[in-house]
């Protein structure tokens, strides 16, 4: 059997076929390892709770090439058989993707949630799904507050929701997910998952004696799913609950502090987010766990600075539409890449006609994800104000 030292770069992503915002650390791999042992030494490793998160791990063939995801036996013999040919600690690094079982994407309450926090919800001793139920059925009616529902369906679509009862009906798997998440976190308690899979969600305490316990189903031919059964008690000690919070992961806690990025001019570090969830749920949370929850929710409420890149062609496009004569330049590399943009609108051009014929370039820092540096023309006007004749936007 030989072994074989691995250089490790983890929790990062790929942009482009460049894996970015990574970790570094390694991993001693054995040459019989399977899929199923790799995961494990990786997750050892890396210290990553296999319960609530799952891996992908890449590698990448040569310089040049795409990434190839490691996901059975057969792509770890192979890298097996690579390192066995180069032992450069540094050749063939291992790529790994971080990804949390619960929260493949995190949803924000749709548009259509109804804005009052107090609202009528059907219950009969004899209910049926949601999907077979008569709507001209006469049944009694009970009012149920902090629960938000879809306008018009009775199917509940905010992962925020704080009232859970059976028989509600959520509007897919993983907002039933965050919901019970978020209701762990509320009530400072934690729960495992006992089975998950595409029909079926089932939780219990991590007290196995505690009598606290959620089932919940897909409802046949939908991609909704169902509570079945709710035991809110539990019968553990405080200690099993309260010693460590489990439930609370990165984009839970996003989602807890999301509103406070709504506006882009208050300072909202990764600090107040350690101070704000001790002070009103009681947990204590890591600062690597704040800063990755604050760039979660930055992205959820103003989205991501690649994607801001992407609109640039069509902002450029609509800005010559409503301004006739405005000069509009974007610049990109071989491969796709932003280099610089051009901006001078109509208005400052004609403008510069009656202006004192000097120009004064002022520059500026950007210190947003991917850096670079803004420039700006200005002049005088007739009446002695400075206005802009220009905007130049590199990126390095």
């Amino acid at each position: 059997m030989e072994i074989f030292p691995i250089y490790l770069l983890h929790s990062g992503e790929w942009e482009e076929n460049k894996f970015v915002n990574f970790i570094s650390d390694c991993v001693i791999i054995e040459s019989t390892f399977n899929y199923n042992n790799l995961v494990a030494a990786i997750s050892e490793q890396i210290r990553i709770d296999s319960d609530l998160n799952t891996i992908e791990i890449n590698f990448v063939p040569n310089v040049g090439l795409p990434p190839i995801t490691i996901y059975n036996d057969t792509g770890v013999k192979v890298y097996i058989e690579l390192k066995k040919k180069n032992l450069n600690f540094t050749e063939y690094p291992l790529f790994v993707i971080v990804k949390e079982i619960y929260e493949n994407h995190l949803v924000v309450t749709s548009s259509v949630v109804a804005s009052s926090s107090s609202c009528l919800v059907a219950t009969n001793s004899n209910s049926r799904d949601v999907s077979t139920t008569d709507s001209t059925e006469i049944i009694d009616i009970q009012l149920i507050e902090n629960t938000n529902f879809s306008e018009n369906t009775g199917i509940i679509d905010n992962m925020l929701n704080e009232f859970v009862e059976e028989d509600q009906v959520y509007q897919d798997k993983e907002t039933l997910m965050n919901v019970m998440k978020n209701l762990a976190v509320r009530e400072r308690f934690q729960f495992k998952v006992k089975r998950s899979s595409a029909t079926r969600y089932h939780l219990t305490c991590l007290d196995d004696n505690c009598a606290w316990n959620f089932k919940s189903s897909i409802i046949f031919k939908a991609n909704i799913f169902k509570v079945r059964s709710y035991n809110n008690n539990h019968t553990c000690g405080y200690g099993e609950r309260y010693l460590t919070q489990r439930q609370a992961t990165s984009g839970i806690i996003a989602s807890i502090v999301k509103d406070k990025y709504v506006n882009p001019k208050k300072v909202y570090t990764a600090n107040d987010i350690i101070e704000d969830i001790k002070k009103q749920h009681g947990i204590e949370v890591s600062y690597m766990k704040a800063w990755r929850a604050k760039e979660i929710a930055m992205a959820m409420i103003r989205g991501s600075p690649s994607d801001s890149y992407k609109e640039l062609p069509k902002y450029f496009y609509m800005l010559e539409q409503t301004n006739p004569g405005s000069v509009t330049k974007l610049h990109k590399s071989e491969d796709g890449c932003f280099l610089y943009a051009y901006v001078s609108l109509y208005a400052s051009i004609k403008g510069w006609e009656h202006c004192i014929p000097i120009m004064v370039v002022d520059g500026s820092f950007l210190k947003a994800a991917y850096k670079g540096t803004i420039l700006t023309a200005c002049t005088q006007d007739g009446a002695g104000e400075l206005t802009a004749s220009m905007l130049f936007l590199q990126f390095v």
